[in-house]
């Protein structure tokens, strides 16, 4: 089926065609290769050979974790051996795939969040939140809700999803409460948020800088869009889970006077004793560690700038980013816990396997994009209309199909340059590159293997014996990013056509 598929998408000798090899080429390492060369290459047996692999690989991965989540890391071990053997790509092209960056720092946040948790962080921020729902169930899940948004926008999704289910992990062992609905709402409201501002997904940086845009013009068509679409995520997650949110509104109600006594208690016993002050002491250690940690994530570009200009040489702010949370760490082990106790919360609170699985994806991603299979994916879909109203809802759908099993950055970067031809050639403006911003993005709400804030939450879960199967996702995901996408094409036409942004 895969070999029939490549062999029947060739990419034609056409401006978009010629211009979508050429970035092809680039991609692969070989600039100096001619348009036609590129075009006759990716069009060839061999290569067809190749992308067929490549994705009957890909799809053999996606098809045993939706079988079965826990599969998902055994299913790709099993999957890159016949890649290698068969030389789908390089060796050293795949270990380059890999942003090693977000691994590190993921490690480091990872075991940040444990000793957070050790310290009391999680569970003391939690009663704080239910102390300020004061027991209404709505507060709670927009509470929820708008801290995933804003720490994503200013944190970027993958600080925001570890700190956000750890809070809702304490919230749901407080009240006895399934914690899967709010997990869920946790991820999709972290992806909302992360589309707000530039700094929030990679893929938002991506556009900004491919395509020269101004950091003001982003805001002013990505901002209103994505509070829009956070509203709209709490109002069909309330009326989908109407059960659910019953029970939570029974437990809460008859847990309000527990959870009230529970508060008052802690706040005798942090006054009553010497053990008690200093469990409080630990506390707020690790809640000045954590704003401390928030911060310095969000100045980030400026403090890379900053040790720029002092030192004298570049330093590059994804580098600095993934040693960030291990300042911090280093910072516990002075003041709040034993040295040798940092093996035991690196071993216990970091997912090894779920960050295994990630290296593999970018691996299996990178073959899509270095066999060309993205690229003829992305030449196909641009024939299939071009009247700019079409346009804007065919980038959007088809980057939100894709990007619901693929690596999300890998498809939009397939795509750019088909949308920004079609920019170039005055068909349509630069809506466009906000279609692959909400497609890319919202479509990875789909699926749990859907974007790196899926595939987290969903591990840290794990690790928790929660689980989270497709059907239960599906079940929230589907309809709330369907009409988030429904409005999002709205939006869009109304920015085109009516604001004029």
């Amino acid at each position: 089926m895969s070999f029939v598929f490549m062999y029947f998408i060739r990419i034609g000798n056409d401006e978009i065609g010629l211009k979508m090899v050429k970035q092809w080429c680039n991609e692969r390492g070989e600039s100096s290769t001619t348009e036609v060369s590129c075009l006759n290459m990716i069009n060839s047996l061999h290569e067809i050979i190749k992308q067929t692999i490549a994705l009957a690989l890909f799809f053999f991965v996606i098809a045993l974790t939706i079988i079965r989540m826990e599969w998902r890391t055994s299913a790709a071990i099993l999957a890159l051996i016949p890649l290698l053997v068969t030389g789908v790509a390089p060796p050293q092209y795949l270990i380059n795939a890999v942003a090693w960056d977000l691994i590190v720092f993921l490690i480091g946040s990872m075991t940040l969040a444990g000793i957070l948790r050790e310290l009391g962080v999680f569970r003391y921020l939690a009663l704080r939140v239910l102390e300020i729902s004061k027991g209404n169930a709505i507060i709670l899940i927009l509470l929820i809700s708008l801290m995933a948004f804003f720490l994503s926008a200013a944190l970027g999704e993958v600080t925001s999803i570890i700190y956000v289910t750890m809070l809702v992990f304490e919230i749901s062992r407080i009240v006895h409460v399934d914690a899967v609905p709010l997990i869920i709402l946790s991820v999709l409201a972290t992806n909302t948020g992360s589309t707000a501002l530039p700094i929030g997904n990679p893929i938002g940086v991506y556009i900004l800088f491919e395509t020269n845009m101004s950091v003001t013009q982003f805001i002013k068509n990505a901002f209103p869009l994505a509070l829009i679409d956070l509203i709209v995520l709490v109002l069909v997650l309330l009326f989908i889970e109407r059960s659910t949110m019953k029970e939570l509104i029974e437990k809460i109600m008859r847990s309000k006077h527990r959870i009230e006594a529970y508060i008052s208690s802690q706040r005798i016993e942090f006054g009553s004793n010497n053990k008690a002050y200093s469990r409080l002491k630990r506390i707020y250690i690790g809640l000045v560690i954590l704003i401390l940690f928030i911060l310095t994530v969000a100045l980030n570009d400026v403090i890379t700038q900053g040790l720029s200009n002092v030192l004298k040489i570049f330093v590059d702010p994804h580098a600095s980013l993934s040693f960030i949370p291990y300042v911090f760490i280093a910072i516990t082990l002075i003041l709040a816990i034993p040295m040798e106790e940092i093996s035991r919360f690196i071993e216990r609170s970091v997912e090894w396997s779920s960050l295994l699985f990630f290296i593999f994806l970018f691996m299996f991603g990178y073959t899509l994009t270095y066999t060309g299979v993205m690229t003829k994916l992305a030449y196909a879909f641009s024939h299939i209309g071009l009247a700019p109203l079409t346009l804007l809802a065919l980038m959007l759908f088809s980057s939100a199909l894709l990007s619901s099993v693929l690596d999300n950055l890998s498809v939009i970067v397939a795509f750019t340059p088909i949308a920004m031809t079609f920019n170039g050639i005055g068909l349509i403006g630069n809506q466009i590159y906000f279609a692959l911003l909400f497609g890319g993005v919202f479509g990875g709400n789909y699926t749990p293997v859907g974007s790196t804030a899926n595939i987290i939450a969903v591990s840290l879960a794990e690790k928790r014996r929660i689980r989270i199967t497709w059907g239960k996702w599906l079940r929230i995901a589907l309809a709330t990013t369907t009409l988030q996408i429904i409005v999002a094409l709205s939006w869009l036409y109304i920015a085109s056509y009516v604001l004029h942004l």
